[in-house]
């Protein structure tokens, strides 16, 4: 039976395409092709065919380690402020306001993480990925940005934590609305 050259799944004679992998079977002259050597596919299947590597998330990653590393710089105490933070409420069995320093590092840490999301943006962009990643760049970066500075105001007294959650999800509804409708009148593109 023959196989594919590139998967070596088993396929049908006379079959123009592998229903494994895609590769076309038939030569343009309609010579079915043999199966190659290892060597011969292995420089095939990750040679010059090979998609570029896609190397944000490893860039996204060391981004976060960074932002996680400045937050702690921002206020070495975050540990042993959220470790109090957490025994008030345990012994007052109640819900308490997180304190000052708490909330300035989670504002401070949304908005580092949208930065963080408008870079990578432009990295994809310049790396000529597909515009729907830039795009989700974006809109996430938007809707961190949208959060630290709700959660300010929460630090503020200008907000309760129901109406920092609310804007929230008002906020992140309409992203997503903007983002179906953007696929939707741009398939191609996005």
């Amino acid at each position: 039976m023959p196989t594919c050259p590139k998967c070596g799944a088993e396929t049908e004679k006379g079959d123009e395409f592998c229903h494994s992998c895609g590769t076309r079977l038939v030569q343009e002259t309609g010579e079915s092709l043999e199966r190659k050597s290892s060597i011969h596919e292995r420089e095939e299947c990750f040679g010059e065919g090979e998609r570029p590597r896609d190397y944000s998330g490893l860039v996204s990653f060391g981004v976060f380690l960074l932002i996680v590393g400045i937050i702690f710089l921002a206020n070495p105490h975050l540990i042993s402020d959220f470790n109090d933070w957490i025994k008030d409420m345990t012994t007052q069995e109640t819900l308490l306001r997180p304190t000052k320093g708490l909330i300035d590092s989670a504002a401070l840490f949304f908005a580092l993480i949208a930065i963080s999301d408008f870079f990578l943006a432009c990295v994809r962009f310049m790396a000529h990925q597909r515009l729907r990643r830039v795009l989700t760049s974006i809109l996430s970066g938007i809707a961190l940005a949208s959060f630290s500075y709700f959660i300010y105001l929460y630090g503020r007294h200008a907000l309760t934590w129901q109406m920092t959650l609310a804007a929230e999800a008002v906020i992140c509804g309409l992203l997503i609305i903007l983002y179906s409708i953007l696929r939707y009148l741009f398939p191609k593109r996005l």
